[in-house]
């Protein structure tokens, strides 16, 4: 039985199957804005990348389009539909190594401990899950990246235009709460609301440099 923060993302490929609809990404240009604003904010560019939730590859085809590809990519999502789509839309289109691995966050992030990353990115992973669960994901991808964390969500401080606009199954969450717990964790915390009319923000967490 899919778990409650799944089960959004199995009904989704049921209906639509595995493609950008079973992403629960409304609009493909927002996506683009997202994955532009969290390569601004933690850099990419020759480390070795983890995408969080990677779901049909789109991150890594962004990553593959641009002047300053990663060394390597690590792509994992908890739907083997989804897997599957990705191995094949990425194939032959990047210049650097990539990797996908079926994993549900929430359980286990061995193996992503295991591949070693720089950088780890959760980019609308979070969405469905409950702002505790979320953030002990990130907490655990933190530990597990030897530069940092860049992740978004949805801002419970969007424009009035969203206020009381009915985002299900994505969850807002409590945008103050998440900078306080980020800040006890390091730091050394960026923080963007400034894209999407803040419908989303975007954290990243970087280790202290020695």
């Amino acid at each position: 039985m899919p778990r409650d923060h799944l089960q959004p993302y199995v009904d989704a490929l049921a209906e639509h199957g595995p493609g950008f609809e079973a992403t629960l990404w409304r609009s493909p240009a927002a996506q683009r804005t997202r994955f532009e604003v969290a390569t601004r904010m933690l850099c990419c560019a020759n480390h070795r990348v983890a995408d969080l939730g990677c779901g049909t590859g789109d991150f890594a085809l962004f990553l593959a389009e641009g002047t300053s590809p990663p060394s390597a990519y690590l792509g994992v999502d908890a739907h083997r539909e989804m897997v599957d789509a990705a191995r094949e839309a990425v194939s032959g289109s990047a210049s650097f190594e990539t990797v996908f691995e079926v994993l549900d966050l929430v359980d286990d992030l061995r193996p992503v401990a295991a591949w070693k990353p720089d950088v780890c990115v959760i980019s609308g992973t979070l969405n469905t899950m409950r702002q505790s669960q979320a953030l002990d994901v990130v907490a655990r991808a933190f530990e597990v990246s030897r530069i940092g964390v860049v992740f978004n969500y949805l801002s419970d401080r969007p424009h009035d235009r969203f206020v009381g606009r009915d985002t299900a199954p994505a969850r807002r969450f409590a945008t103050i709460e998440v900078l306080d717990w980020c800040m006890q964790m390091t730091p050394n915390v960026q923080f963007r609301q400034d894209y999407l009319d803040g419908h989303d923000a975007t954290i990243a967490i970087t280790r202290s440099q020695s």
